[in-house]
């Protein structure tokens, strides 16, 4: 003999379980199953549970949705409906102290030597020099000795010596003793320029003709 089937959990129903028979159709279900299901499982049966409540939608909500998109796609569309706030910008670690132009002209002067920046002064850093010291002597020097000096000797800084500008002729100097001469003509024309531009002492005398 076939053992009868639960319709609910589709087990076979043995002698041994508690068993609960429907009171409209009249099958056997297993008493646990009978009770989870809270009635019949077989459709149509007077004992099965009551259809959970279906959700319904009236037409005016219908309405309301629709007018409320037609209002709202032109807007998009068009581009006249406000953006969203962009992000806030994120907050910097530190900002690094501004730079002053006076800052920047020291270390200019301090890396950035300019060789020929200023032909007829005694400095060879561009930006404001010291005032010259006072002249040893207020007899004026020789512009032809000067002259001679720069044309031949220029590229020792002989001529800038004679006139009181150390600096520069030390560098002409420099340029020519350091690199063993290959430099020379470089301040050698430096010199020519000195000799046609400077018409002052370092002092600030005027050359004697």
């Amino acid at each position: 003999m076939t053992d009868e089937v639960c319709p609910y959990c589709r087990a076979p129903i043995s002698a041994e379980e508690p068993t609960t028979g429907c009171s409209g159709c009249g099958t056997k279900h297993h008493q646990d199953c009978y009770e989870e299901n809270r009635g019949c499982t077989i459709f149509g049966c007077s004992c099965a549970p009551a259809e959970e409540a279906k959700v319904s939608v009236s037409a005016p909500d219908l309405v309301g949705v629709t007018t409320t998109v037609a209002a709202v796609t032109p807007m998009v569309a068009s581009g006249s409906m406000p953006p969203p706030p962009p992000p806030p910008p994120p907050v910097p670690a530190g900002d690094p102290p501004a730079v002053t132009t006076a800052e920047l002209q020291q270390i200019a002067n301090r890396v950035v030597p300019s060789m020929f920046g200023s032909f007829a002064g005694d400095g060879i850093m561009s930006g404001p020099q010291p005032e010259p010291e006072p002249a040893p002597s207020t007899l004026p020097k020789k512009r032809t000795t000067f002259i001679l000096l720069g044309a031949l000797l220029g590229a020792f800084g002989a001529h800038n010596f004679y006139a009181g500008y150390y600096k520069k002729a030390g560098v002409q100097l420099a340029l020519t003793a350091l690199t063993l001469g290959f430099a020379s003509p470089m301040s050698w024309i430096w010199a020519i320029i000195d000799i046609c531009t400077i018409s002052k002492d370092h002092w600030g005398v005027q050359f004697e003709s």
